[in-house]
Protein backbone atom coordinates (compact mmCIF):
# COMPACT_ATOMS: atom_id res chain seq x y z
CA UNK A 1 0.00 0.00 0.00
CA UNK A 2 2.70 2.24 0.61
CA UNK A 3 4.59 1.65 -2.52
CA UNK A 4 1.53 2.63 -4.94
CA UNK A 5 1.13 5.74 -2.55
CA UNK A 6 4.12 6.71 -3.46
CA UNK A 7 4.58 5.94 -7.43
CA UNK A 8 1.95 8.49 -7.94
CA UNK A 9 3.28 11.21 -5.57
CA UNK A 10 6.82 10.56 -7.97
CA UNK A 11 5.16 10.87 -11.28
CA UNK A 12 4.70 14.99 -11.48
CA UNK A 13 8.07 15.65 -10.14
CA UNK A 14 9.15 13.78 -13.32
CA UNK A 15 7.47 15.49 -15.62
CA UNK A 16 8.09 18.67 -14.26
CA UNK A 17 11.82 17.93 -14.62
CA UNK A 18 11.64 17.71 -18.21
CA UNK A 19 11.38 21.20 -19.11
CA UNK A 20 14.24 22.21 -17.61
CA UNK A 21 16.43 20.97 -19.44
CA UNK A 22 15.32 23.63 -22.41
CA UNK A 23 15.30 26.53 -19.46
CA UNK A 24 18.90 25.24 -18.99
CA UNK A 25 19.94 25.90 -22.57
CA UNK A 26 18.12 29.08 -23.75
CA UNK A 27 19.72 32.18 -23.18
CA UNK A 28 22.72 33.95 -24.89
CA UNK A 29 26.27 31.95 -25.35
CA UNK A 30 29.66 32.89 -26.61
CA UNK A 31 30.54 29.65 -29.02
CA UNK A 32 34.35 29.00 -30.27
CA UNK A 33 36.11 26.28 -31.67
CA UNK A 34 37.89 25.60 -35.26
CA UNK A 35 37.44 23.25 -38.16
CA UNK A 36 40.87 22.24 -39.92
CA UNK A 37 42.60 25.11 -38.41
CA UNK A 38 40.14 27.76 -39.20
CA UNK A 39 39.15 29.30 -35.84
CA UNK A 40 35.65 30.52 -35.85
CA UNK A 41 33.78 32.50 -33.09
CA UNK A 42 29.62 33.04 -32.41
CA UNK A 43 27.20 34.67 -30.34
CA UNK A 44 24.30 32.12 -30.35
CA UNK A 45 20.66 32.91 -28.09
CA UNK A 46 18.45 29.88 -27.66
CA UNK A 47 14.94 30.27 -26.37
CA UNK A 48 12.23 27.54 -26.52
CA UNK A 49 10.65 25.35 -23.61
CA UNK A 50 10.92 21.42 -23.14
CA UNK A 51 13.42 19.47 -24.70
CA UNK A 52 12.97 21.40 -28.15
CA UNK A 53 15.11 24.98 -28.79
CA UNK A 54 12.75 26.94 -31.59
CA UNK A 55 14.11 27.96 -34.96
CA UNK A 56 14.04 31.99 -33.81
CA UNK A 57 17.57 31.87 -32.37
CA UNK A 58 20.78 32.85 -34.12
CA UNK A 59 24.23 32.75 -34.16
CA UNK A 60 25.76 35.50 -35.36
CA UNK A 61 29.30 35.89 -37.02
CA UNK A 62 32.53 37.98 -36.39
CA UNK A 63 31.60 40.15 -39.48
CA UNK A 64 28.04 40.70 -37.66
CA UNK A 65 26.07 38.02 -40.03
CA UNK A 66 23.39 36.68 -38.53
CA UNK A 67 21.94 33.18 -39.78
CA UNK A 68 18.91 31.67 -38.33
CA UNK A 69 18.64 28.01 -36.95
CA UNK A 70 17.42 25.88 -39.55
CA UNK A 71 17.49 22.91 -36.73
CA UNK A 72 18.02 22.93 -32.64
CA UNK A 73 17.16 20.35 -30.64
CA UNK A 74 17.57 19.14 -26.96
CA UNK A 75 17.64 15.68 -25.77
CA UNK A 76 18.81 15.42 -21.97
CA UNK A 77 21.70 17.19 -22.17
CA UNK A 78 22.48 16.42 -25.45
CA UNK A 79 22.81 19.09 -27.78
CA UNK A 80 22.76 20.05 -31.37
CA UNK A 81 21.49 22.88 -33.55
CA UNK A 82 22.52 24.07 -37.36
CA UNK A 83 21.98 26.69 -39.65
CA UNK A 84 22.86 27.45 -43.70
CA UNK A 85 26.18 29.17 -44.18
CA UNK A 86 28.39 29.96 -47.22
CA UNK A 87 32.11 30.67 -47.87
CA UNK A 88 34.19 31.66 -51.18
CA UNK A 89 30.51 30.68 -53.05
CA UNK A 90 30.21 27.40 -51.52
CA UNK A 91 26.67 26.87 -49.57
CA UNK A 92 26.72 24.31 -46.39
CA UNK A 93 25.03 23.57 -43.54
CA UNK A 94 27.37 24.44 -40.12
CA UNK A 95 26.08 22.00 -37.31
CA UNK A 96 27.00 21.97 -33.74
CA UNK A 97 26.55 18.57 -31.49
CA UNK A 98 27.63 18.84 -28.04
CA UNK A 99 27.23 18.47 -24.16
CA UNK A 100 25.71 20.07 -21.97
CA UNK A 101 27.08 20.53 -18.76
CA UNK A 102 26.05 23.70 -16.26
CA UNK A 103 27.09 26.39 -18.25
CA UNK A 104 29.12 24.98 -20.96
CA UNK A 105 28.75 22.49 -23.19
CA UNK A 106 31.85 20.72 -25.83
CA UNK A 107 31.37 18.86 -29.00
CA UNK A 108 31.94 18.79 -32.61
CA UNK A 109 31.45 21.09 -35.37
CA UNK A 110 30.43 20.18 -38.90
CA UNK A 111 30.67 22.54 -42.10
CA UNK A 112 31.26 21.03 -45.59
CA UNK A 113 31.58 17.65 -44.24
CA UNK A 114 34.78 19.04 -42.16
CA UNK A 115 35.00 18.43 -38.25
CA UNK A 116 36.03 20.27 -35.75
CA UNK A 117 35.71 20.93 -32.06
CA UNK A 118 34.04 23.89 -30.08
CA UNK A 119 33.11 24.99 -26.89
CA UNK A 120 30.18 27.29 -25.80
CA UNK A 121 29.74 29.57 -22.76
CA UNK A 122 26.72 30.84 -20.99
CA UNK A 123 27.09 34.99 -21.31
Amino acid sequence: MRIAFLLPAALPITLLAAPAHAEALAGPWRVTGAILGHAFALDCRFSGSGGTCTETGTAEGKAGKVHALTSASQSGNRVTWSYPASAFLMKFDMTFTGTLAGDAITGTATAAGRKGTFTARRN
